[in-house]
């Protein structure tokens, strides 16, 4: 691919117009798809990270020599200013330390709230200073659905209603609690200080290489895809547990468009598929694929004893969320469904070694 061409000319962010975007946390399993979606679509794209992940190596590979890159941590401010003054971006999407207390892990029962603030939420607040110290048009910010209240009544289970942007934000826990702090603030500098913000709040998002615990969905495709047989035992209302699920292509997609459209009315945004998908269905997908392992699954009729941690949160959470902004401001909708994206996720997959790229330097 040849390198992208800016376009100096005097007219507003938009689609088929190339922009200079500095994407920060670019290695990680959602940054390192938003570079490749950006590098893809033909823009001049540098990175702002503070190291290539394990699987930002093998997502990167065959666009890295198209990017500029810059080691860097955002709790850094002349870091994150020198960067910006060198590339001098259009547009930044802060896509860094989205839980920085687990980097390439699982679920992390203690969750460091000092850690938090200081990369979720300082960080944020130095991405915003240096964007309107240098004049950035707009920083897209990675929300999560962890700002919204937790999903009851209409909105929990049995019947799913889609949550908008006006649900309450009244998180609980420490990842939603910084996440929201981090938005309101993005969103006074939008108001007061002439930085254009956007905060996309994404649903739950799997994709390759992206680990977590067995019984999580993104756990059960990676074990499917990895080849690995695994027995997994669900109550009755966990495997029947609807989520709005969004393939990591999608997001990249959602962040891409949230980068490059002409100034929107709102500044946050639902991005997600806006339908609800079981965890059965999602046994039953990987069932179906040709060439996976898919788990052995007991389903119990007793209640879940584990009512904690990564179970817990993912009942609280689980719902669908309604994206109809999205679609009209940003003119996004995803368009992998379920089958499609395991299936696109297991070639990805299948022609990448990411055990070697896992281990190599870089």
């Amino acid at each position: 691919m040849a390198q992208a061409r800016r376009d100096d000319g005097d007219r507003e962010p938009g689609v088929g117009l190339t922009r200079r975007i500095l994407v920060t946390g670019g290695t990680g399993v959602i940054g390192a798809w938003a570079v490749r979606e950006l590098v893809e679509t033909g823009h001049e794209v540098a990175v702002l990270s503070r190291g290539s992940t394990h699987v930002g190596r093998p997502i990167l590979a065959d666009v890295a020599s198209e990017l500029t890159w810059f080691d860097g941590d955002v709790v850094e401010p002349l870091t994150l200013t020198r960067a910006f003054a060198r590339f001098r971006p259009e547009v930044v999407a802060h896509l860094a330390s989205a839980k920085p207390w687990q980097m390439d892990a699982g679920y992390v029962e203690d969750p460091k709230p000092l850690l938090g603030v200081r990369t979720i939420v300082d960080g944020t607040v130095n991405v915003l200073e240096a964007a309107r110290a240098l004049s950035v048009e707009r920083v897209v910010f990675a929300g999560s659905k962890a700002s919204y209240a937790p999903f009851t009544g209409r909105h929990g289970a049995p019947t799913y209603d889609p949550v908008d942007e006006s649900y309450p934000s009244v998180p609980y826990d420490v990842y939603g609690i910084t996440k929201l702090a981090a938005e309101q603030l993005g969103g006074y500098y939008r108001r007061h200080l002439g930085v254009d913000f956007i905060s996309l709040r994404f649903g739950s998002t799997y994709g390759p290489f992206k680990r977590g615990a067995a019984t999580m969905p993104a756990g059960l495709i990676s074990h499917a895809i990895d080849g690995q047989e695994i027995e997994v035992e669900y109550s009755r209302a966990a495997f029947e547990r609807r989520d709005d699920f969004i393939y990591n292509r999608d997001v990249a997609r959602g962040i891409a468009a949230a980068c490059l459209t002409d100034r929107t009315e709102r500044w946050m945004f639902n991005i997600g598929t806006g339908r609800g998908v079981s965890v059965g269905e999602i046994v039953q997908a990987l069932h179906d694929t040709p060439g996976l392992i898919a788990p052995d699954v007991t389903v119990v009729d007793d209640p879940d004893p584990d009512d904690r941690g990564a179970s817990s949160h993912a009942a609280t959470f689980a719902g669908v969320l309604d994206t109809t902004a999205a679609a009209g401001e940003l003119g996004f909708t995803a368009v992998y469904d379920l089958r499609a994206a395991i299936a696109d996720c297991a070639r990805f997959v299948a022609g990448h070694d990411y055990e070697r790229a896992a281990h190599s330097s870089g």
